[in-house]
């Protein structure tokens, strides 16, 4: 499971497992609440399907892009907000880029939409907790498949 999440890390991001990575992160749990019909051949989008999340928002200058990963039993994506100019920290409606890794460990890329309410807005450095709840377009590269969610986050501890 984490060598999937890393690796779909490292794909994100060249510098993402750079030993000096401090960006600040939060780690939680993601339920789906419900999904189009389109999502039917898509494995962990059924509703009540959970998955480990991190969610690494932009709140300093020199940080990346928002970045929201979802990592399923055997597959991973991460979600960078295309959007971060217009749309801070994914918090409203937004394009994102993800990265992924299907479940035979092969890396792909693609588009898609978000919409997206994130709490508190925005995000501090100290903020200990979030909930995120909205719908992700374009889920794994499927054309008409939506999976809407909810999310809640601590801060990573190092």
């Amino acid at each position: 499971m984490a060598a999937g999440l890393m690796a779909v890390m490292a794909i994100s991001s060249g510098s993402a497992f750079a030993a000096g990575d401090t960006q600040a992160a939060w780690e939680g749990y993601a339920t789906n609440t419900a999904s189009t019909a389109a999502c039917a051949t898509v494995g962990g989008t059924g509703k009540s399907d959970t998955h480990v999340t991190i969610f690494r928002p932009h709140i300093n200058p020199a940080d990346t892009a928002t970045f929201l990963s979802m990592q399923h039993l055997r597959a991973a994506l991460t979600f960078q907000n295309s959007s971060e100019s217009t749309v801070h920290q994914m918090n409203g409606a937004g394009n994102y880029t993800a990265f992924g890794i299907n479940s035979r460990a092969k890396g792909f890329t693609y588009t898609g939409t978000y919409s997206l309410s994130v709490s508190p807005n925005p995000v501090l450095s100290t903020t200990q907790v979030i909930n995120v709840t909205g719908t992700l377009t374009n889920y794994f590269n499927t054309a008409g498949c939506s999976v809407t969610f909810k999310a809640v986050y601590v801060k990573r501890i190092d």
